[in-house]
């Protein structure tokens, strides 16, 4: 009962706090007030510019707090707890994903257990494969080709195959420190459900990672450390950077943006403990929450509709909901790649708003409201598709001009580029918390100390991917 009335007066307080401020935006809006202004008011501040530099300052102090809670020692990682690394594979460009698993070899943390999952089973699939046992190697992996997953049956395949393909694919995970699955088709929950269901409860914490994605070689210990100190958290996010931030103008100001969302929104979200979205490409999170929550994460429903995006905020969500909190730590980092050309970035940003709103009522219910982040849609091949806010599924498809193109290289050409040499710079780590260094290379990536003590620096080096 308790719970039930904070939850009540929660709701009230934020209702009311929202009214009280839309109303006296729109009465100085109707009186005209302005605090300042120009004699012809070609220049004015009003009170809608003054909520919103409270806002930012409000929201600028308690980050800078955070962040000055991030610089302390933090908890020693007890000897002994298990870790498994997550990665979600789709059509990835060769470099992104060599780079990506070459990280993974280096990070700091003994015994952590690799998982890559590929979304797709085909012959043009295969060479994520290949890739995956040229750089982890034959010894103490394992790969499978999956007709099945563990919620479509393969086409041919019969109950007793499909049976003794769950079967193997449990068995390959626990069994092997390295694994590799190419499963049937199913979207990027649906690969992420296999890893966590294979690995049941065989570990003590899971991270999750995107293939496109570079990680610091002291992340996975520095969010641990997190979550060791204390056990009312249930999941962790790190500080996520630009990989490809010189491409473009677009992916410069993205990195922009993504540095103001980590450094200092979701800072001040962890300084209450209610980090809306621990982002994709790097989190952690106790597994033995994670295997509570499983099925209803994967069966999500909005409007009576399978929700198939905002797999990262929603399984942020569910630990909220179990009452445990979400922290960040700018002292993890990684490198991840983003969009450079206009359409792809639009259906990027469409696709993490349609994420955000179904979400809504359920967080505001379950954490106290702290500043937000979110806003995205999709193009394929000469179509540029409107996705409603209010829909998770129904598309409307606008054709385009026959002649223009905006998904990246076909998957053919990333198959032959496989073959072709990938220049990257050599990745080592550091004698203390583990900085993501980088030798003078044409692709690579290069790192330096700075900042605050025990804060690593990840700068990228030039890439060509579009």
């Amino acid at each position: 009962m308790p719970g039930s009335l904070s939850t009540a007066l929660r709701v009230v307080g934020t209702s009311l706090f929202a009214v009280a401020v839309l109303g006296g935006i729109l009465a100085a809006y109707v009186t005209g007030y302005q605090f300042i202004h120009t004699e012809k008011h070609y220049l004015s501040f009003g009170l809608y510019g003054a909520i919103l530099g409270l806002h930012l300052f409000i929201q600028s102090l308690f980050a800078f707090l955070e962040h000055r809670r991030m610089q302390g020692e933090g908890q020693l990682v007890r000897p002994g707890r298990s870790v498994a690394l997550c990665i979600a594979a789709f059509q990835e460009d060769p470099d992104y994903l060599t780079k990506c698993l070459r990280s993974v070899k280096r990070i700091a943390f003994p015994d952590l257990k690799v998982v890559m999952v590929v979304d797709g089973n085909g012959p043009d699939d295969t060479y994520m494969l290949d890739i995956f046992h040229d750089v982890m190697g034959s010894e103490h992996s394992g790969s499978y080709i999956w007709r099945s997953n563990f919620h479509a049956q393969g086409e041919g395949e019969t109950e007793a195959g499909l049976r003794e393909g769950l079967a193997h694919v449990q068995a390959l995970v626990r069994s092997n420190t390295y694994s590799c699955i190419l499963q049937k088709w199913g979207g990027k929950r649906e690969v992420m459900y296999t890893a966590f269901r294979a690995l049941g409860d065989s570990v003590d914490y899971i991270q999750v990672c995107d293939s496109d994605t570079v990680l610091d070689p002291a992340c996975t210990a520095e969010m641990l450390r997190i979550l060791e100190a204390d056990p009312r958290v249930g999941g962790v996010g790190g500080d996520v950077q630009i990989l490809n931030k010189y491409d473009s103008w677009l992916s410069f100001l993205s990195s922009v943006r993504y540095w103001m969302a980590f450094n200092v929104e979701r800072a001040c979200q962890s300084y209450f403990g209610c980090v809306q979205c621990i982002s994709g490409p790097l989190g952690m999170y106790r597994n033995a929450l994670l295997q509570q929550f499983l099925e209803d994460w994967y069966h999500q429903t909005f409007l009576g509709s399978k929700c198939s995006f905002g797999d990262d905020r929603h399984l942020t969500n569910r630990v909220l909901s179990l009452g445990y909190q979400t922290k960040y730590t700018a002292r993890s980092k990684c490198l991840t790649e983003t969009p450079t050309r206009y359409l792809r970035w639009l259906n990027q940003q469409t696709r993490w708003s349609k994420s955000y709103f179904p979400l809504l009522p359920r967080s505001h219910l379950e954490h106290p409201p702290v500043p937000a982040d979110g806003a995205a849609g999709g193009c394929h091949q000469g179509h540029l598709r409107l996705l409603p806010a209010w829909q998770c599924r129904d598309d409307l498809h606008v054709p385009l001009r026959p002649p223009l193109y905006v998904q990246p290289a076909a998957r053919q050409d990333l198959r032959h580029r496989h073959h072709q040499q990938v220049g990257l710079g050599h990745l080592r780590a550091p004698h203390h918390c583990g900085e993501l260094c980088g030798a003078a290379a044409s692709v690579g990536v290069g790192g330096s100390a700075a900042g605050w003590a025990g804060l690593h620096c990840l700068q990228p080096g030039p890439l060509q991917r579009d």
